[in-house]
């Protein structure tokens, strides 16, 4: 009710204890539900993925027909790196009008630093947008717990400009559709401010599984701290909150806002380093529950 975009899990197909035909239905309910009690529009992501092309369109022509008047309202998940880049193209092209979601689950086999071989991240999501996938997890330049680092600022560039350069070459995209870059691994609401200012923009999708159901008052009041998160942001940035840092900025935003406010007090690991004194600001002493895994935040610029 609170978010807008929810997915399956990469993992999740149509397993024998979560086989397809149960719960489908049970999100289209759940969906209709949500958008008929907030007036919002809400997209689902389906995970489509399979080991045969043609279990996976009839996976697909299922979840349609059950979303029905809803089918827009629903994405396809395609497991890209695991099944390859047929699978993304098999689902691109025979459903050309539907989100394609590209999640990257096990490129790190190839793509990261350790391996030593294979190739960059950020070139996997090049191949990404050209077999036209509609958004690819990025990373979260270390903000949030998977490995990454600064350069994944430029892979977001060259997912959505026409024109963007890379580590060697200028690229350009002669009006090819952009790819939307989506975030996820470990972000909560206190995370994304920081995240956006070093990103210099929100145009992302955030998936904040943890963020939203590990919030202290269910996931409802989780994903909305998430999008005050933004929003705390964007108003710091314009310069509602004066001369502050933007820690500083954040904090006097959750003073008046309840589900922010709730994230300080379920991810209390993150808020003491992030916000110092955070806890002398909302006037808050006592315990948490739930603490956050942890970062060495003293690696990034908060002001």
């Amino acid at each position: 009710q609170g978010g807008d975009f929810i997915k399956n899990d990469e993992p999740q197909g149509n397993q024998t204890f979560c086989q397809m035909n149960e719960c489908i239905p049970e999100v289209v309910k759940a969906m209709r539900a949500a958008q008929e009690e907030t007036g919002q529009g809400k997209l689902f992501s389906a995970n489509i993925t399979a080991d045969d092309p043609n279990e996976m369109i009839a996976r697909a022509k299922y979840i349609l027909n059950q979303m029905g008047p809803m089918a827009e309202d629903c994405a396809f998940l395609v497991d890209g790196y695991v099944a390859g880049g047929t699978a993304v193209t098999v689902a691109r092209r025979n459903f050309p009008k539907q989100f394609l979601h590209y999640h990257r689950a096990g490129h790190g086999a190839v793509t990261s630093p350790q391996t030593q071989r294979g190739y960059t991240a950020f070139v996997h999501t090049k191949l990404s947008r050209v077999i036209g996938a509609s958004g690819i997890h990025t990373g979260t330049m270390s903000f949030g717990k998977m490995e990454g680092d600064a350069s994944d600022k430029n892979i977001g560039f060259m997912l959505q400009d026409d024109v963007a350069d890379g580590p060697y070459y200028r690229q350009e995209w002669e009006g090819m559709k952009q790819t939307t870059p989506i975030i996820s691994g470990g972000m909560n609401a206190l995370r994304l401010p920081a995240f956006f200012e070093n990103l210099g923009h929100s145009n992302v999708i955030l998936t904040a599984g943890g963020g939203a159901f590990g919030h202290k008052d269910g996931p409802k009041q989780g994903a909305i701290s998430c999008a005050q998160g933004e929003e705390s942001w964007k108003l710091w940035k314009a310069g509602t909150y004066g001369d502050v840092s933007l820690s500083d900025g954040v904090v006097e935003y959750a003073k008046t806002h309840e589900e922010l406010k709730g994230a300080f007090l379920t991810f209390q690991k993150d808020a003491d380093q992030i916000y110092p004194g955070w806890k002398e600001k909302l006037g808050y002493t006592g315990e948490s529950s739930v603490q956050a895994a942890s970062f060495n935040w003293q690696k990034k610029e908060l002001s």
